[in-house]
């Protein structure tokens, strides 16, 4: 009986032992813990959470990941807000939109943290993404990840009708529209020239005006009585009127012109779409389910629009300086998108959160998947950044508010007395209705959208 006691003793001693001289390993209490939606499972074991378990070894550390937020979707703000009211916040997690982070005052304030990182890594995120992430003095959340949005091009097809030569000088709207007419070619040769045009109008303001950004905006105002988005919206509906995109056939044209084809994605793959607006993070698939040569252009005029998506420190977190520094590894880090560059096997549908230029040599070397992609990537500072997740109220006064305007749908022959802005500039650029008639309304009603969804954190922050 005394010897199995004595072993019992033993082991537990040793056990002991192995605990105290392994804490990082053994310790019950993470350092940290982190809430994103794109952490998959841990059987999948994903680049994400390769990246933390490699910060976890660097530094000695143990990160624990909410597992409740990942793969939420929609349902994303909704379980980070009832984390927080158990007071369960994780202490760094990717925000929806910057709005919804001040808001609900789940962020903490950074400042201090950059202007205490002497690596200068911070001023090697580009503008136009370190910018969204500021409000009044404060800056509030992390650059996470970006996307580049614009047009790809099927440089066979231009090549075939001996239009790549245009490509060669500026690519300016004119170059862009008489791509799309001279290619729009689809009752003789079955190809078409552009994918959709309703985007035109909200890029083609800061094409040229530098001082407008995405949909006019300028950083404390719209401008969509400006003829510039007046023109624009003239632009986007002459594009539709036309039948100049996929999107603006008729069902039966479709199907008698494009048997087989499910959507201006399979028009692409096909090989029988010239110009196709996209985003940087399609590129993987673009590259495996079509072999032609593609190029990306962005958008005439060169600014291209950009969606950033964002991480926060959690205004409960204790340790700031460590939730920084991991923040920082997961995001802009030169150290850990090197590594992040290294752990992805195939093409990433993510682009480098900086400019550091051994970074961006490593990535391009990698990821040379297509043409035109370094180039525009090489020119950010000069581009905008798309609005939703970073402007208040934009969701509203781009779609949302109500204008008083009474129209008639020009698709389904229903009169809508009270018609949302959305609905109503989509009357516009289908044709039905001419934009300029109401510029002045639609103008004041989304300025005082952004004032009134302002005011509601405003007295927050200093």
């Amino acid at each position: 009986m005394k010897h199995k006691i004595a072993k019992a003793l033993a082991a537990l001693i040793a056990a002991t032992t192995a605990i105290a001289v392994f804490p990082a390993c053994g310790k019950s209490e993470p350092d940290l813990v982190y809430g994103n939606w794109n952490l998959s499972t841990e059987a999948v074991n994903n680049v994400e959470r390769q990246m933390i378990k490699e910060f976890e070894k660097l530094n000695n550390v143990k990160i624990q990941i909410e597992e409740s937020l990942v793969g939420t979707g929609n349902a994303y703000d909704d379980t980070v807000v009832g984390l927080a009211m158990k007071n369960k916040l994780p202490d760094v997690f990717m925000i929806s939109n910057m709005n919804f982070g001040l808001e609900k005052k789940f962020v903490s304030e950074i400042s201090d943290l950059v202007n205490a990182d002497a690596s200068g890594d911070w001023n090697k995120i580009p503008k136009p993404i370190e910018e969204a992430v500021h409000f009044k003095s404060g800056i509030y959340a992390v650059p996470f990840q970006m996307h580049m949005m614009g047009y790809f091009a099927n440089m066979d097809l231009l090549a075939e009708k001996g239009l790549t030569k245009k490509l060669n000088g500026e690519f300016t709207y004119e170059v862009f529209e008489d791509i799309v007419k001279s290619m729009s070619n689809y009752k003789t040769s079955g190809i078409m020239g552009l994918s959709h045009e309703n985007t035109v109008f909200e890029w083609y303001p800061a094409s040229v005006n530098a001082d407008y950004g995405w949909y006019t905006w300028d950083g404390a105002k719209y401008h969509l009585d400006s003829q510039e988005f007046k023109d624009g919206m003239a632009k986007t509906a002459a594009l539709r009127t036309g039948g100049y995109t996929y999107d603006s056939l008729s069902e039966v044209d479709r199907n008698s012109y494009f048997e087989g084809v499910t959507g201006y994605v399979s028009l692409w793959d096909n090989g029988k779409l010239a110009l196709r607006w996209g985003q940087t993070y399609e590129v993987p698939d673009m590259i495996k389910n079509s072999d032609f040569d593609k190029k990306f252009l962005g958008v005439p005029g060169g600014r291209t629009p950009i969606v950033g998506d964002y991480v926060a420190i959690s205004n409960t977190c204790k340790n700031r300086e460590l939730a920084y520094k991991f923040a920082k590894w997961m995001s802009f880090d030169p150290a850990g998108i090197k590594k992040r560059i290294a752990l992805e096997s195939e093409v990433t549908n993510t682009l480098p959160v900086s400019t550091d230029s051994a970074v961006i040599s490593e990535y391009f070397t990698k990821f040379t998947s297509i043409e035109g992609l370094e180039e525009a990537f090489s020119a950010l500072d000069n581009g905008i950044v798309e609005c939703t997740k970073v402007v208040p109220g934009y969701n509203r006064a781009r779609w949302k508010a109500t204008t008083g305007i009474s129209i008639t749908d020009g698709v389904t022959g229903d009169t809508i007395g009270d018609a949302e802005v959305g609905k109503y500039i989509d009357q516009c650029w289908l044709g039905y209705y001419n934009y300029a008639d109401k510029a002045t309304e639609l103008n004041t009603l989304a300025n005082s959208t952004y004032t009134a969804a302002i005011k509601k954190f405003e007295s927050y922050y200093k």
